[in-house]
């Protein structure tokens, strides 16, 4: 299927094709007809699927200038409002439509006036509250948009949604956009949606098979050297660490400045002005490594990063697959490397269960791997050391039952062990190999309970037809999972299990 097959009007047709757009992705592929057809919609989809557009060209195919603003999208994040801004930029330009953005920590008279000028406004829920609370703006749309619904929730921002609702009765459409479909927004869509279809994009089509995934179990203690060596072996162009906490953010990116890595840190403790101006240098690659917050990276849509590190293990699958998401983009290769702690391959296990990615193990790049780099290390360390009285009466000490080129040869070859063995960090294959036995099925029947438990929270069945795998080293491979049959439930795509490990 391409673009053209959905007959677009004229010039927004251009705008497609003048972006690059030729095929649809399969949340485009199934939600703009259903949208162009005039039904409220559900979509579960990840960032970086294309959701953006999937619902920004039906609606700028159905709406006019002199319609004044005909569709409000709310967005969890200033960052995102943004983004999807931009997005319907790309597309309207041509139309002579634009695009407002409302947030807070700006003044309300300029958003006001770029209100007042709009067809598109995208906004956040507190500011947009705000001004519908003070009776500042009075919109009458045809569409509304909830978009990242989950984030919504997350960030607690579903009463004020509620409530932005009651002042918009007379909508025509109603579409909402969420990577996960808790309970809670499942309620949400019945509530402010008519008869929505519910529109799935299962594991499969997410994971984009341009990433290339991989694993290194090290001890916790050894976090900021494995990072460094992973970051000096692939010498990334642009790239994205996550971290789990705002402090560790600051903390990393300062170690990794420190290195001589142009970094900067993004995390939800800066301020709004500081968010923008770091990803504004970080797009225009003032900036070599990010590190950052699942909450601050959501919806960041950067497409040439060509790196995604994992300073820590996610706690959940879906936050798994939103990390990886950020690299890999526009058909692009891309790589994901992630660190776990021995204690946390039960974890890993279960995500890779979860979220079907293959992951490779590999080993942490060790200095002085090679005789020359030890010969080298060696000879500086030889040729900066000072001698002294001491030195010289053990010398005597060691010299005097024994001739110097073997005393020498000796001292050599301590010395180049101490300097292998403090190099080396990160467990070995044999070593994960061992930890894995050492697991055994007691982890295979913990994932089981695990993958059940995220399956009835997502809505999804726990029936599993495949087999355990005989070789205990390896992650099991399953089946399709089928999901929980809705009335208005069509699912795109498969699920099927392809995680295992390499040796």
């Amino acid at each position: 299927m391409h673009f053209k097959d959905f007959t677009f009007k004229s010039r927004l047709a251009y705008s497609i094709a003048r972006a690059g757009f030729e095929e649809p992705s399969p949340i485009q592929q199934e939600t703009i007809p259903l949208i162009l057809d005039g039904k409220d919609v559900v979509g579960q989809a990840h960032t970086g699927t294309g959701k953006t557009a999937a619902f920004a060209l039906p609606i700028l195919q159905n709406i006019t200038k002199r319609d004044g603003v005909g569709a409000v999208i709310i967005v969890p994040t200033r960052e995102l409002a943004t983004q999807v801004a931009d997005e319907f930029y790309k597309f309207s330009r041509n139309l002579g439509m634009k695009t407002a953005t409302v947030y807070g920590g700006t003044s309300y008279k300029r958003q006001l006036e770029h209100i007042a000028n709009a067809s598109v406004v995208v906004a956040t829920p507190g500011r947009l509250l705000d001004l519908l609370d003070k009776q500042k703006i009075n919109l009458t749309p045809k569409f509304m948009v909830l978009d990242e619904a989950d984030e919504m929730l997350n960030m607690g921002f579903l009463e004020d949604v509620r409530r932005i609702f009651t002042y918009f009765p007379d909508r025509q459409q109603t579409l909402m956009f969420s990577a996960t479909m808790p309970e809670e927004i499942k309620d949400l869509a019945q509530t402010l949606l008519k008869k929505p279809t519910f529109i799935r994009v299962e594991k499969e089509a997410i994971t984009n098979n341009n990433i290339k995934q991989f694993y290194y179990v090290v001890d916790e203690h050894e976090r900021d050297n494995a990072m460094l060596r992973l970051v000096e072996s692939v010498n990334p162009k642009k790239s994205i660490v996550f971290c789990r906490t705002k402090r560790e953010t600051a903390r990393l990116a300062e170690f990794l400045e420190g290195q001589g890595y142009t970094t900067a840190a993004l995390h939800g403790d800066m301020e709004q002005w500081d968010r923008q101006k770091t990803m504004k240098a970080f797009r225009r690659n003032e900036y070599a490594i990010l590190v950052a917050t699942d909450v601050a990276a959501r919806g960041l849509d950067v497409r040439d990063v060509t790196h995604v590190f994992n300073y820590h293990i996610p706690f959940e699958a879906e936050s798994y697959v939103h990390r990886i998401g950020r690299t890999g983009r526009a058909k692009n290769d891309g790589i994901a490397m992630m660190l776990v702690t021995p204690h946390e391959l039960r974890e890993l296990k279960r995500i890779q269960q979860d979220v079907g990615s293959e992951l490779t193990l590999g080993a942490i790049p060790q200095k002085n791997g090679t005789v020359e780099d030890r010969m080298k290390t060696l000879f500086d360390m030889v040729k900066s050391q000072r001698t002294n009285k001491s030195g010289e009466m053990i010398l005597d000490a060691l010299t005097e039952d024994t001739d110097m080129k073997t005393v020498a040869t000796k001292l050599v070859l301590l010395l180049e062990q101490t300097l292998v063995h403090d190099s080396a960090i990160g467990k070995s294959f044999d070593e994960v190999n061992k930890l894995l036995n050492d697991i055994g099925d007691d982890v295979e029947s913990e994932s089981k309970k695990s993958s059940r438990k995220y399956k009835a929270k997502s809505g999804k069945s726990s029936s599993s037809k495949n087999p355990r795998n005989k070789n205990r080293n390896s992650v099991r491979r399953g089946t399709n999972r089928g999901e929980v049959p809705e009335p208005t439930v069509k699912s795109v795509g498969g699920s099927r299990i392809v995680a295992r490990k390499l040796y």
